[in-house]
């Protein structure tokens, strides 16, 4: 800004903010419901070796995880785990063929349970006991292997990014 006299008497930056939509669909349990009802055996990965099965007793243990009934060792090394948290924030998705600690590279986990529909019977009890979890343990955290220890807001945070990755794996979305 400048006076009557012509001089500079003030300088300013003007920021504006704009919400950036959310690449990620909203996971809530009646959409995830929804999207569980496309997904049967027959389905086919877009990448990976999971088989529909897998990949549900892989999202199941992850929210267990959350709830401390599983427990990992966090193996992200301590100097990157802050940049690795905050990329929770991020409207990134998860790279296809990510690799996670948790999980051989290359081989399978034997399967749990006996089919595709109880499979998604325990993931749907596992997102419930989820929500009873941080209802009841409002400032409870836990580790998640990559991501260091989570509260409910960064789990929700990796689940939303976690199963927008896997429901695209599986075109289920």
């Amino acid at each position: 800004m400048f006076d009557q006299d012509d001089e500079k008497v003030a300088i300013a930056t003007v920021l504006t903010m704009v919400a950036k939509k959310s690449p990620f669909v909203d996971i809530t349990r009646k959409n995830v419901e929804a999207y569980l009802s496309k997904l049967n055996e027959d389905s086919k990965a877009k990448w990976g070796i999971m088989t529909p099965q897998h990949m549900l007793e892989h999202l199941t243990k992850s929210l267990e995880s959350a709830t401390n009934k599983v427990q990992y060792e966090i193996t992200t090394p301590e100097e990157h785990l802050e940049k690795y948290t905050d990329s929770l924030y991020n409207y990134y998705p998860f790279p296809k063929n990510s690799k996670t600690p948790v999980l051989k590279d290359g081989v399978l986990d034997d399967l749990v349970l006996e089919n595709l529909k109880a499979a998604k019977a325990a993931f749907l009890t596992a997102w419930d006991e989820f929500e009873l979890y941080y209802k009841e343990n409002p400032e409870a955290t836990a580790n998640n292997a990559v991501f260091g220890a989570l509260d409910k807001d960064l789990w929700e945070l990796m689940n939303r990014k976690h199963f927008n990755h896997h429901f695209e794996q599986f075109p289920i979305l």
